[in-house]
């Protein structure tokens, strides 16, 4: 029985109602609409189980917004567990996007006495939201962004050293905690997003040193490696929340660090890919473009195409000296004081879009041309067009009320108001910075002075950003390193 419309019959029994709904799912028919399908008792243990044996055979994309969908005629424990089971679906198809028969196949040995990697971040233009899994796995993806130093600092910091012991000792110097780990089991629990060390293992399981769980669960490490590694990692001088893709990025030089490491090549493409398979594996979720912002120098579009496996391709766009001479002068950061909430923002966005809400399917649409558009105003050097492209699609992003800005983002946005041509907040929104782009005559010193007159003491300010050309392929040491002072540059700067 196919859906005419928005015109459902109500069906007595069970099976009738899930035959019913999974035809409208099949048709996009917005989940809203088609959870009504289910009488007022909505979606129980019983018709959970009916749904889970109708769905064995279908494929992965049409089972997330199956379950998806139904969370929404379900309450308790059970709309918790489809909620689960679609986010497991969206895991599945990146894994299997991922976990190549090469992926296992090789022998991890430590080549490196010492090795280090410092990184940029990266502010996020046009295109945002769709480099995120699903959108980005059924439809591609493109988005625009540009990798920046802040206050002459290169943030991310990762340091890798060989041990004699058979251990693995993991640090995030920036929280200060540091654990040594004698086997796998541990190592491979990545999933816990209360342990500091989720991060640093997840790495681990995507460079297939840690066997990943329902992968592989066996071989040991150190009899493998003949030795044991330590990894210290941070981010310096950068708040937490920034929405600056600071994870992502620290992700990536994990990855990159890892695979240098134990002396085997891989592509940055493929970094960029199992980054998205680690921040599914910790449940944090996330897109593609943090990572490629991150290691990829200057301004450039970031694409993939459709496809569980994702090939993301950075082509760096070739701007005029004129446009790049007035970004320099006109682009700042603002931070707002206030910690990003973007998970669950990027939550609510992909929610938005797999359960087929028209109002999300066609600002995604419309987000994912911007991207198109705006890399031709950069490389034509029409600044107008840039600075319209960027409001365009703040308004975008404010039209889905996810969380995006809130009042006290808003009260900083108006008092920058007078001299702002240009506004997006970094990352998913909800806090961290805001990217300002002044009005001709209007300085970054007028600003600060501004802000910090309306908030003062409250570290609402200006931060010098500088825009990162190249990127080299890191620093191979064979000496220690204190990590929390990596030293040395690995840019040039426009």
């Amino acid at each position: 029985m196919e859906p005419e419309g928005n015109e459902f019959e109500i069906k007595t029994d069970s099976l009738g109602n899930i035959e019913f709904f999974l035809s409208s799912v099949k048709h996009r028919v917005p989940a809203d609409i088609a959870a009504g399908c289910f009488d007022k008792s909505g979606v129980d243990g019983n018709i959970y189980t009916l749904l889970l044996e109708s769905t064995q055979s279908l494929a992965l994309e049409e089972r997330m917004r199956i379950y998806s969908y139904a969370s929404l005629a379900a309450t308790g424990i059970i709309r918790e567990q489809l909620k689960e089971n679609s986010l497991f679906c969206v895991r599945e198809m990146i894994k299997y996007g991922t976990v190549g028969d090469d992926f296992y196949n090789f022998t991890p040995v430590i080549k490196r006495k010492t090795y280090q990697i410092n990184l940029p971040l990266r502010v996020n233009w046009c295109g945002t939201w769709t480099d995120a899994p699903p959108y980005c796995l059924e439809n591609g993806g493109a988005v625009v962004n540009a990798a920046v130093k802040i206050n002459d600092l290169l943030p991310v910091k990762v340091l890798i050293e060989k041990l004699d012991e058979p251990k693995v000792v993991l640090e995030c110097f920036d929280y200060g905690c540091r654990k040594e780990f004698y086997d796998t089991d541990e190592l491979s629990d990545c999933a816990n997003p209360s342990d500091p060390f989720s991060l640093l293992k997840s790495a681990l399981a995507v460079c297939g040193v840690v066997p990943m769980s329902g992968i592989k669960t066996e071989d040991n490490i150190f009899d493998m490696l003949n030795g044991g590694i330590f990894i210290s990692t941070g981010v310096v001088g950068i708040p937490k929340g920034s929405g600056l893709g600071t994870s992502s990025i620290l992700l990536a030089a994990c990855v990159k660090g890892i695979f240098d490491f134990i002396g085997r090549e891989v592509t940055d493409a493929e970094i960029f890919r199992r980054v998205l398979l680690a921040e599914q594996l910790m449940g944090t979720g996330g897109g593609w473009q943090d990572q490629a912002g991150g290691m990829t120098g200057g301004i450039k579009l970031i694409s993939a195409r459709q496809g569980y496996k994702q090939e993301i391709n950075c082509e760096h766009l070739k701007a005029p000296q004129n446009f790049i001479d007035e970004l320099t002068e006109r682009f700042c950061l603002v931070y707002s004081g206030q910690r990003r909430l973007g998970r669950t923002i990027l939550r609510e966005m992909m929610d938005g879009y797999i359960q087929s809400n028209p109002l999300f399917v066609d600002v995604l649409k419309e987000i994912y041309s911007l991207a198109g558009e705006m890399k031709n105003h950069i490389e034509s050097g029409n600044f107008d067009g840039f600075i319209d492209n960027l409001n365009r699609q703040t308004e975008l992003t404010l039209t889905l009320n996810t969380g995006y800005t809130n009042k006290h983002l808003d009260k900083i946005l108006d008092v920058c108001a007078e001299m702002t041509a240009g506004k997006m907040i970094c990352g998913a929104g909800g806090g961290g910075f805001i990217q300002i782009v002044l009005k001709k005559g209007c300085s970054m010193q007028d600003l600060s002075t501004r802000l910090n007159m309306t908030f003062p003491h409250q570290g609402i300010d200006v931060w010098r950003c500088d825009f990162v050309k190249f990127i080299t392929s890191g620093n191979r040491l064979d000496k220690n390193v204190d990590a929390p002072y990596i030293g040395g540059s690995n840019c040039n700067i426009l």
